[in-house]
């Protein structure tokens, strides 16, 4: 990380979202995002175990959260002949361990401060630092901030299969470790 990310990292307080939390006034222009952190659905998701959703402040103040999960990518997400860097990728008998990125919003308040560009370093650091033995991070990126990903360092998967034609799937390879 930069300079810039050196005097954002005192001014940011990331912890994780409680069940019986109340959050409201959030708006990073996507209704979906929008009704997720704002209503019971983020203490379902909390509440069944799909995931951590993250609450980030900036000064004090609640300005974006990110939702993490473990899961896997099989060599059947990815298209090997289409996808970029997917011949580096592990090939063995079982799918590769994988951090799901299922959310990231940032509230339009904050827009402009970098936040988003130092949430996903963060989170690149954090699993590369990780006890869990993560190989990949893969996200579902709707078509207005796929290249927003592309710029650290995520690439589209290509995927043999079409889940969902509204999002595209992307990852980045952590990497093996050195010898």
């Amino acid at each position: 990380m930069d300079s810039n990310f050196g005097k954002l990292n005192h001014r940011i307080e990331i912890r994780p979202y409680e069940l019986g939390e109340s959050i409201s006034g959030f708006d990073c222009g996507k209704q979906w995002f929008n009704n997720f952190i704002n209503t019971e659905q983020v203490a379902n998701y909390r509440r069944n175990r799909l995931g951590q959703t993250k609450l980030v402040y900036f000064d004090g103040e609640f300005a974006a959260f990110f939702w993490l999960s473990p899961s896997s990518m099989e060599s059947s997400d990815y298209d090997e002949q289409k996808t970029h860097h997917a011949d580096e990728l592990y090939d063995g008998p079982f799918d590769m361990p994988a951090r799901l990125l299922g959310h990231l919003a940032v509230d339009l308040e904050f827009e402009g401060r970098r936040l988003g560009e130092y949430l996903v370093n963060h989170i690149l650091a954090d699993t590369m630092e990780s006890d869990t033995p993560f190989r990949v991070v893969i996200l579902h990126s709707h078509d207005d901030v796929t290249e927003f990903y592309q710029k650290y360092g995520f690439v589209k998967a290509s995927p043999n299969s079409e889940r969902g034609a509204d999002t595209t799937p992307m990852f980045y390879d952590i990497g093996k470790l050195p010898e």
